[in-house]
């Protein structure tokens, strides 16, 4: 029934006269070079599909005849209403130049999707750009698709800025670039950035709790040794009372605080300052990060951490096409930590002498052993990324089931620790006041 209304809107199509376009291409393969080429075809969106097919990355497009500058060419910002701003309630304004993860994760995965549509990639960084309801975004948005269309790559558009996308997405996006796999590069970066700010914010929930209480009991018990002590210090002192030992040492303990607490915090200040000056050395670091991690509780955490970053990151970067020792290289960074990054510096040295990967972690003994087998077992089963991602979830649960039992134990020992503590305090403080009223009873 609909056939002679597809036979018509055909041969309609087909009378369409073809129109001659000028394009700035590049090949897929050599993202570095732009060239112009002449295409026939009866629209400018027929047009960029047929280059799409012949397997150019499309800059722009314009149709011969007509100036570039005077054409609205599918790049070019389409202009906004004078009062878009008044339409979207001010939704343009961003309090400060930051991107958070989740835009970055979310602009990652529209991208993605655009671009295996079809959409050439100004255009979908275009269509992206208008979306977006963060005002610096914008604008890192605009300053990319200029750089794009000078010439520029896409990866090399990302590393210029830094603070908004990890180092990683550039390794990720040049990558995609070369092997002409860029919207499954940016899924992958999607599912890394994703799994690790997921991992973080659990962790920062974990010891969110116990971190505010010990800075609120540590604020009042520096009230109550500067302010408050001293007034019953006073007290006793007027009634001439022979005080009880507890309470000569609280008294000692404010008398000493409140002298001296310009030098106590100067020292504390000083020892901070050369702690994270300190930290700037390799060496220091190596220490640190040693000490860290064979800390009793803390350290456990710290390490399966670092087992979830490195399987992550690693199955991230061999299912992208990173060949294995850049993979290595780039793994081992994002562990950071500078300990566990030199262990596998030495390993990928030895993996670029033949040797196989699970073994020489194995013979290094940075990392667990169940994870080191499990290795070896996708290297031989020829699954290596498949068996990284099964760990990464494994350990991934391990650290939500280990930090749920570690808030549960450490928020009721540091209730009963600190209220001990002010306790103290306060009982150091009345028992003189018990012995006056005594006194005053007798009397």
């Amino acid at each position: 029934m609909n056939e002679p209304i597809m036979g018509f809107q055909q041969a309609n199509m087909s009378k369409e006269p073809d129109l001659r376009f000028d394009a700035q291409v590049r090949l897929r393969d050599r993202p570095g070079e732009a060239k112009t080429l002449t295409v026939e075809a009866p629209t400018k969106d027929a047009a960029i599909q047929k280059l799409l097919g012949q397997g150019y990355v499309v800059i722009k497009v314009w149709e011969q005849g007509k100036k570039k500058s005077g054409f609205k060419n599918i790049f070019s910002k389409p202009s906004l209403p004078a009062d878009s701003d008044k339409k979207s309630g001010g939704a343009l304004f961003s309090f400060s130049n930051h991107v958070s993860p989740r835009e970055a994760i979310f602009f990652a995965v529209q991208l993605s999707t655009l671009l295996k549509a079809g959409i050439p990639l100004l255009r979908a960084l275009e269509i992206i750009e208008r979306g977006i309801t963060n005002l610096f975004f914008r604008k890192v948005l605009q300053s990319m698709c200029k750089k794009i269309t000078g010439g520029g790559t896409f990866s090399n558009a990302l590393r210029s800025f830094p603070h908004v996308f990890p180092w990683i997405w550039v390794n990720l996006v040049g990558v995609g670039e070369t092997t002409g796999k860029l919207p499954e590069c940016l899924e992958e970066i999607a599912h890394y950035q994703e799994s690790a700010a997921r991992i973080k914010s659990k962790v920062v929930t974990a010891f969110f709790y116990p971190g505010v209480l010990t800075v609120a009991v540590i604020c009042a018990l520096t009230f109550l040794l500067l302010f408050i002590v001293p007034k019953f210090s006073e007290i006793f002192a007027s009634q001439k009372l022979e005080l009880p030992v507890l309470t000569q040492i609280v008294v000692a303990i404010s008398n000493v605080l409140r002298m001296h607490f310009l030098w106590a915090a100067g020292c504390v200040a000083a020892a901070v300052i050369a702690f994270v000056w300190s930290g700037k050395m390799l060496s220091v670091q190596m220490f640190y990060s040693r000490i860290a991690l064979g800390a009793p509780i803390f350290g456990t955490i710290l390490m399966q951490v670092a087992v979830i970053r490195f399987t992550r990151s690693l199955g991230t970067l061999l299912r992208a096409g990173v060949q294995i020792l850049q993979a290595l290289e780039i793994a081992g960074r994002l562990v950071e930590n500078p300990f566990i990054e030199g262990g596998i510096k030495r390993v990928a040295q030895q993996v670029r002498n033949g040797q196989r990967l699970g073994a020489q972690l194995e013979a290094r003994k940075i990392f667990p052993v169940f994870m080191t087998q499990l290795i070896t077992v996708g290297e031989e089963s020829g699954q290596l990324d498949r068996f990284l991602d099964l760990l990464a979830n494994y350990y991934e649960d391990q650290v939500d089931t280990f930090l749920a039992r570690l808030t549960t134990l450490l928020e009721p020992f540091l209730l009963v620790f600190m209220g001990g503590v002010i306790g103290t305090i306060v009982i150091a403080m009345f028992m003189p006041i018990i012995e006056l009223s005594t006194r005053a009873g007798t009397n």
